[in-house]
């Protein structure tokens, strides 16, 4: 799919609605609230339904991401698109500029379509590397109040570990999926409850780098380590090279695209990132496909604002179980 398909197929709003409808409901509305199927009648002359049973109205836009909305549906479908292509991301000033609206709506409206890239659970296995980068400006040169002391005084900010940029954590199977997480405190437990809900512990081979949060890895799973700290970074095999190369394509997006973002916001370009990756290989219509989930999805900003912390809403624990219906679904 691309715009000039897109414009050919979804020029009006009844076609995005219609198409939209086929997605969630197939050939026969269901009502949001009750459930029902039997008793829904159509209002003449708009898009909304009249459910019979529980006496209520709805339309199929009610608890997606595109409720209460006021961008046209066209303008919705374009602005997917563009995200969906940007493989390293595309900034609110450019959607604006594609698209022909105002910033503010197209912050928010990019802001919604990742929410519906939230995916509940993950499940990897076989190889797994995993690692930990950390987010946010260039180190820059700290001069203390008295100007007067010598340069040598004047310190850097510091990178790496111990710095007060965002930690990041990705988990990451090799030619398959990843998962990326904002984790305040790099603490053994911390680490080892992020492996625990997204990795088959019991099928898979984890390579980590040589960090001290990392030894307690041992006692649950094969863990093998490579040691950065002496200057190895692979060897038969083992590195954590995979995790450093989409580092490398995050960083860059960041620095490319956005300039700069905030620590409140961050989990859900980390979101963005991650379904980009994820679906780098997929053959067929990834704009179907989204489209299919965001409207199982509700919106989860309010007044721009996130309903509850970003990291609660973005990162989903779940069983294994439960992952693995869930891959079996899609």
């Amino acid at each position: 799919m691309n715009l000039s398909t897109l414009s050919k197929k979804y020029n009006t709003k009844a076609k995005c609605i219609a198409y939209l409808e086929k997605l969630r409901w197939g050939k026969k509305p269901v009502c949001v609230f009750c459930g029902d199927k039997e008793h829904i009648t159509k209002r003449n002359g708009t898009t909304r339904y009249h459910c019979n049973k529980c006496n209520k109205d709805f339309s199929v836009l009610v608890d997606t991401i595109f409720e209460d909305t006021r961008l046209p549906l066209i303008k919705w479908f374009q602005l997917i698109m563009l995200i969906l292509n940007a493989k390293k991301g595309i900034s609110a000033k450019q959607l604006m500029r594609d698209i022909n609206i105002g910033y503010p709506t197209a912050w928010f409206a990019a802001m919604r379509c990742r929410c519906a890239m939230i995916n509940s659970c993950n499940s990897l296995q076989h190889i797994v590397e995993m690692d930990e980068t950390y987010v946010g400006g260039k180190p820059r040169r700290r001069y203390p109040k008295n100007d007067a002391l010598p340069i040598i005084s004047r310190v850097y900010n510091k990178r790496g570990r111990g710095t007060k940029k965002i930690p990041v954590v990705g988990i990451v199977e090799r030619d398959g999926n990843i998962v990326l997480k904002v984790i305040e405190k790099l603490t053994s437990k911390n680490l080892l409850a992020m492996l625990r809900d997204n990795v088959k512990i019991d099928k898979s081979i984890v390579i980590t780098d040589d960090f001290k949060s990392y030894r307690k890895f041992d006692e649950v799973v094969e863990h093998l380590t490579i040691e950065h700290s002496k200057g190895i970074y692979s060897k038969h095999g083992v590195n954590t090279n995979t995790i450093e190369g989409f580092f490398s394509i995050l960083k860059n997006s960041i620095r490319g695209q956005y300039i700069a973002i905030s620590k409140k916001y961050l989990p859900f370009y980390l979101v963005q990132a991650q379904y980009i990756y994820n679906n780098r290989n997929f053959k067929g219509n990834l704009f179907e496909v989204y489209l299919k989930n965001a409207v199982q999805h509700e919106k989860c900003l309010l007044n721009y604002k996130p309903k509850k912390e970003a990291k609660k809403i973005v990162f989903i624990k779940c069983k294994m179980k439960k992952a693995a219906k869930a891959l079996k679904g899609l």
